[in-house]
This record gives C-alpha cells, sequence and structure tokens, in this order.
C-alpha cells in the first residue's frame, strides 16, 4: 500500500505541473565578480527568468568566488557539487578538454559568435570532444572573442619583436601558439595579470580586449596589436549530474529550455559587443597605442601557426582524439 500511495502521488505532482513540483534550489559558482558581463547580462537575466516563473525552483549566483577562488577549479565545483553549477574556462584545465581546446588555433574563429558557432558544431558532431563532458550537464559553450597582444613597455611591429617577452597565457594552447611565435608563456590566471603586469613579472598577454575594463588591464598595459587571427578561450556554463537528475520532470522543463546552444549564443553576442567596445577605447585614447600588424606580419605569424597545428594533431592524434575531424568541423561552422 505504502509503494502504491509513493507512485500515485509522484505520478500527481508530474501531471499536475509546476506548480506543485518539489522545490528546488539551485547555486551556481561565478569567480568573477557581479558586474563582470557574463553574469550582468547572461547569467543574472537568466536566473531571475527562471525564479520569476515562481514554479518551486529557485536559482541563486554566487559571485566573486564565494563557493570558491579563482577559475582553475571552476569545472571541478561542478563535479563535486560544491555547486550544483558553476561559470569556467576549459583552458585553465587544458587536459581535460584536449578536443575542445582545439578551437584556441588560430584562423578558425573571426569573432565570438563564430568560435561560438565552430565549437558547438564540434560538440553535437565529435563524440571525442562530447565525452569532456561526460560527468556533467552542459548548459552552454561559447568562445571569448579574438585576443590580441598586449604589452606594458615595448610596442609590438613585427612577429620579432616578440621574441623573448613574457607573455601570460590562461591555457596549454595559448601558451604553445605564443611560444611559436617567439615569446616566452607565463601560465596565469586572469585574476592575478594585473599584479603581474604592474610590478613586470610579465611584459604583456594575447587576450581579448574585454579585460580592459573587466579587470583594468587598461591600467597597466600601454601597447595593444593585432590582426593575426588567432583562436580564443571557450568557455562553459556545466551542472552536477546528480544535481540535475534530482530535479523534477517539470523543473528539468523549464531549465532546459533556457539553455543550450541558444543560451551559449547569448555569451558569444556579449563578447563580441564587448571586444567593439575595448577596440573603440583603443583607438580613441591617447594613453595607449593600437597597433595594426602589417599583412607580411599577419602572413609570417600564420605560417608559425600553422607549423604549430601540424605539431598539435600529431600529437592528439596519437591519443586517440580525432583533431583533424574535428578542426574540419569547426571550421565549416558558419564558413
Amino acid at each position: 500500500m505504502t509503494r502504491l500511495m509513493t507512485s500515485m502521488i509522484a505520478a500527481f505532482l508530474v501531471l499536475a505541473g509546476p506548480s506543485l513540483a518539489v522545490a528546488a534550489d539551485l547555486k551556481v559558482a561565478f569567480f568573477p565578480g557581479p558586474k563582470h558581463p557574463i553574469n550582468a547580462r547572461m547569467l543574472a537575466p537568466w536566473a531571475d527568468g527562471i525564479n520569476a516563473q515562481k514554479a518551486g525552483l529557485q536559482v541563486k549566483i554566487f559571485v566573486a568566488g564565494k563557493l570558491g577562488k579563482g577559475p582553475a577549479k571552476q569545472f571541478k565545483r561542478a563535479l563535486d557539487r560544491v555547486a550544483d553549477a558553476s561559470f569556467g574556462l576549459q583552458g585553465y584545465t587544458s587536459k581535460q578538454f584536449r578536443a575542445t581546446t582545439l578551437v584556441e588555433l588560430a584562423n578558425i574563429m573571426t569573432s565570438a559568435k563564430h568560435g561560438t558557432s565552430a565549437l558547438n558544431a564540434a560538440y553535437a558532431k565529435s563524440e571525442a570532444l562530447r565525452k569532456e563532458y561526460s560527468r556533467v550537464k552542459v548548459l552552454a559553450l561559447w568562445t571569448i572573442d579574438p585576443p590580441i597582444i598586449m604589452t606594458k613597455n615595448k610596442p609590438i611591429k613585427t612577429v620579432a619583436d616578440l621574441k623573448g617577452l613574457k607573455l601570460r597565457t590562461p591555457s596549454q594552447m595559448s601558451a604553445r601558439s605564443i611560444k611559436a611565435l617567439g615569446a616566452v608563456p607565463v601560465p596565469m590566471p586572469i585574476t592575478k595579470l594585473y599584479n603581474a603586469l604592474a610590478r613586470g613579472t610579465v611584459d604583456g598577454v594575447l587576450v581579448s580586449p574585454t579585460v580592459l575594463h573587466t579587470f583594468k588591464i587598461k591600467e597597466v598595459t600601454r601597447h595593444f596589436a593585432h590582426g593575426v587571427p588567432f583562436g580564443s578561450s571557450p568557455m562553459f556554463i556545466v551542472m552536477n549530474r546528480d544535481s540535475w537528475n534530482e530535479l523534477s520532470p517539470a523543473h528539468k522543463d523549464i531549465v532546459t529550455k533556457s539553455v543550450g546552444t541558444n543560451w551559449g549564443k547569448v555569451g558569444g553576442r556579449i563578447y563580441d559587443e564587448e571586444h567593439a567596445k575595448g577596440m573603440k577605447f583603443l583607438a580613441g585614447s591617447k594613453a595607449h597605442s593600437l597597433i595594426k600588424l602589417p599583412d607580411a606580419e599577419v602572413r609570417k605569424a600564420l605560417g608559425m601557426l600553422a607549423k604549430l597545428e601540424q605539431e598539435v594533431i600529431a600529437e592528439w592524434e596519437k591519443q586517440g582524439i580525432p583533431a583533424t575531424e574535428i578542426l574540419k568541423i569547426m571550421r565549416a561552422a558558419g564558413a
């Protein structure tokens, strides 16, 4: 009788819809501050939209690393259920995301919109790439806008100018790109970059212009070189599998309708808009110099980065990752 009653109650809750679904609270870990564009224009509106439905599902975002400082362990926050969901960058744990971080190679993307399409196409079509997320529920994937070279003291006008410079990098793939161009990669989370530049620990950084304001990098850099079509950092919002499985069917439906590829496109669009703002700021700033690398120098850089790509493909495929296939999918997306 008890089992029968339990089954009947469960069935009634499902049929009754969201209003009678068991209440659930979702904790989301976000390591930057509340004013960061991804929180202000992507995560917070998403949470507000779900909470406004008053369906017994409440989303709370813990900003500024309140569920764990620093970007490197954010994927693990979701795995360990420190948070029900987390935001982060795959590049900080590159070994976990060999297939995903192929999007950081040159000549794949021209914008965050383009990179987001490339990444999501590969996620949809490549089993090897999806396998990297098998322990979580993916809510959104997207890429940052293409990075530019920012330096504190030395203007970069040729590829040769990079030789020996210490440039901060967030990921293994970015580090290899920097090294291929003759510079010295220095692994470092974005949260430590300002002080590193101020103290001279690093000479510069290969990074999106969005950090100029969000992390105040405009205060500790003077020269900005662009023109090389570098790939860019991927980002994620993922959910703990148990947290997902424990949601009622009604609550799963609410989440499913609000996430996925279209939500990832929001992230890409935000970065493209912030990229435009950053470049406009630099172009109009008397305190900074914006340098467009000559076509000959861009071709030289691309030749060096093409050799790197072939090395990466050979290494990845020895490890069983179909890099050639994944790169083909990425480059076909949005072409």
